[in-house]
Formats: structure tokens, sequence, C-alpha cells
């Protein structure tokens, strides 16, 4: 389904990965990365949500597509 180039990040986000990294090793301010650790959880789970329900109504809408282009009643038939 993924292919290996799927995974690589573009250099715009590498070089922003590398800045957020940098900033989090700098900070001090424990409340203040538990903060944005809960942000950041909240926005992947959110995320994660959001695609979820994407693929469930591709994969619907595509089967459903299938099933119309195939003659159900003619299968059912020659059973």
């Amino acid at each position: 389904m993924f292919e290996a180039s799927d995974f690589e990040l573009s250099l715009e986000k590498e070089l922003r990965l590398r800045v957020i990294d940098k900033e989090i090793e700098e900070c001090t301010d424990i409340k203040a990365i538990k903060d944005q650790l809960k942000i950041c959880s909240h926005s992947l789970m959110k995320y994660q949500h959001l695609l979820e329900a994407t693929l469930k109504r591709q994969i619907t809408y595509e089967l459903t597509n299938f099933m119309d282009k195939i003659d159900i009643s003619q299968i059912e038939s020659d059973a």
C-alpha cells in the first residue's frame, strides 16, 4: 500500500523537525514541555481519527462503485 518514499519527509519538514528538536533540547521549563506534549498528543489523535474516517469513507465509496459495476444478481443466480 505504501512505498518507501511515502515515509520520507521533504527538506522543509526535516528542517522544521530539527528546529523543534533544538527548541525541545534547550527548553528547561518542564511545565511548558508537558503542556506542549499534551497539545501534540491531542493533535496526533485527532489527525489519526480524521485519517481513519477518510479511509473508511473512501473504501466504502470504492467498494460501492465496484459492486455497482459487477452484476450481483448474475453472480447470485450462477451459484
